[in-house]
């Protein structure tokens, strides 16, 4: 594991050891959280509706994901598990499900009896890489660009994020990163930070064809002539 030595801003570390930098938004992209306690769930998430387009003459189409396995590291007694899930039951979705795109749940548990520091680099938890193309989400508004944030984890504690990810409308792979350092010291700006491998989820995004129903005929009957009485 890396050393990483970093001059970082104490966001909100007192005596009662309080949490701050909970949400985490970028142009159409958002992330909620709640922990064990005092955290709240951010409303909102995803209705589970498919986006659709427009091909050719009438033809519609809509983007769906391919559901991945879950992904699992863990780096100084955090846990980081990263799942997609039904956005009204929040359970776990069954992989290689065809589906429009669900929240993405990001679940960071302190697995040790003790405090622990997590650092995140200039306010940045999450980016994106939408097939090539990087995505970096805009800092939280509590924290400038050219800052670090920190957030306390209790010992035991587990701290569940959602990413919306509906926004996606396309047909290349979706890869979300989350980023973070930790220690078990409180931190001062000589703090020596555990430097993590990035949490990171991959989804595979297809484009596919909404077969017609009756409701999407367009064509116009027009009556028979009726046949004359006998």
């Amino acid at each position: 594991m890396k050393k990483l030595s970093l001059s970082v801003l104490l966001c909100s570390i007192t005596l009662s050891l309080a949490a701050c930098g909970d949400n985490f938004l970028a142009a159409n992209v958002s992330l909620g959280g709640s922990g064990s306690g005092t955290q709240k769930p951010v409303p909102g998430g995803n209705d589970n509706s498919s986006n659709t387009s427009t091909g050719d003459g009438d033809e519609r189409y809509e983007y769906v994901a391919r559901i991945p396995a879950e992904t699992l590291s863990t780096c100084s007694g955090v846990e980081r598990r990263m799942r997609f899930i039904d956005a009204e039951s929040k359970q776990p979705l069954p992989v290689d499900t065809i589906r429009s795109i669900s929240p993405l749940q990001i679940e960071i548990r302190n697995t040790t009896p003790n405090y622990i520091y997590e650092m995140t680099p200039l306010c940045r938890h999450i980016d994106f890489k939408i097939g090539t193309m990087d995505i970096e989400a805009s800092q939280s508004f509590k924290c400038s660009r050219d800052q670090d944030s920190i957030q306390v984890l209790k010992p035991f504690e587990t701290r569940t994020y959602e990413v919306d990810l509906k926004f996606a409308e396309t047909q290349e792979p979706i890869t979300v990163n989350y980023y973070a350092f930790y220690s078990a010291e409180l931190p001062s700006t000589d703090t020596i930070w555990d430097k993590c491998d990035v949490a990171q989820a991959t989804v595979l995004m297809h484009k596919r064809l909404i077969p017609k129903t009756e409701d999407d005929d367009t064509s116009i009957e027009f009556p028979t002539e009726a046949e004359p009485a006998q």
